[in-house]
């Protein structure tokens, strides 16, 4: 007698079992998902899926590796001394970048006359400066300030009034009032040794007041001090005020 064995299932009863299954499994979820919802609460779990992806955003952004700049990209003139010949048979050469120094000397009525160093391409203005400024009795506007500079040249910066020697204004001089030599009369002048002609020489000074002042030195003898000038006819107290540091006695 042949046994009895159960009969498969058909495929429409194999196919309704597995969405049965997956019914039961996917109403689980839900239950185990309401039931988690509802123990940790349900605003922070909105919460916790909107900031999960904005902070993985977030750290994507900064972690990342940045672009390459476009200025590395460019073509930059090379700071190395090009040697040999090109294709055109032009020889490279390094272009001096610093100006070379000249020595200036730096005379008269300044705060600290000497010989300085200075750009070639300086002008007396800038010798001026570098000698300490003018004094107070320095008259600017007797030399051009303007004038550029050569190399062994001498700036004179003369006092209000003065005079300058014969062999300074005819070849010493430049057209732009910039003296080349040494003016021939030294400051300060003593004016109790002095005669007429280098008393001439102290500005303010001319012929007749140095005669008056050779004429009182002489009838009252040597002065004191540059002060007794304003007992001179023709001196008065300004004209001494100008003559400090130039005249002596």
């Amino acid at each position: 007698m042949e046994q009895w064995r159960p009969t498969p299932p058909e495929d429409d009863e194999k196919s309704q079992t597995l969405r049965l299954s997956f019914t039961i499994w996917a109403r689980q979820l839900l239950s185990h998902l309401v039931k988690t919802g509802t123990w940790f609460g349900w605003g922070r779990m909105i919460t916790a899926c909107v900031c999960i992806p904005v902070v993985g955003f977030g750290a994507f952004f900064l972690l990342r590796t940045p672009a390459t700049p476009v200025e590395a990209s460019l073509m930059y003139a090379s700071t190395v001394p090009v040697s040999g010949a090109g294709p055109s048979g032009v020889t490279g050469s390094v272009i001096p970048t610093t100006v070379p120094l000249i020595a200036v000397h730096v005379a008269g009525n300044v705060l600290k006359p000497g010989v300085y160093d200075l750009p070639g391409d300086a002008r007396v203005v800038d010798a001026v400066r570098l000698a300490g400024g003018a004094t107070a009795i320095a008259d600017l506007n007797a030399i051009n300030l303007a004038n550029h500079l050569k190399d062994g040249q001498q700036v004179y910066v003369p006092a209000v009034g003065e005079k300058v020697s014969a062999s300074v204004a005819g070849g010493g001089l430049n057209s732009d009032g910039v003296s080349n030599s040494t003016p021939a009369v030294e400051y300060p002048i003593n004016i109790n040794s002095a005669d007429a002609a280098l008393l001439d020489e102290l500005p303010g000074v001319g012929p007749a007041t140095a005669q008056a002042i050779v004429t009182y030195r002489d009838q009252h003898g040597p002065f004191a001090n540059v002060n007794g000038l304003e007992e001179v006819p023709g001196i008065g107290p300004a004209k001494v005020a100008a003559l400090q540091g130039l005249a002596t006695t």
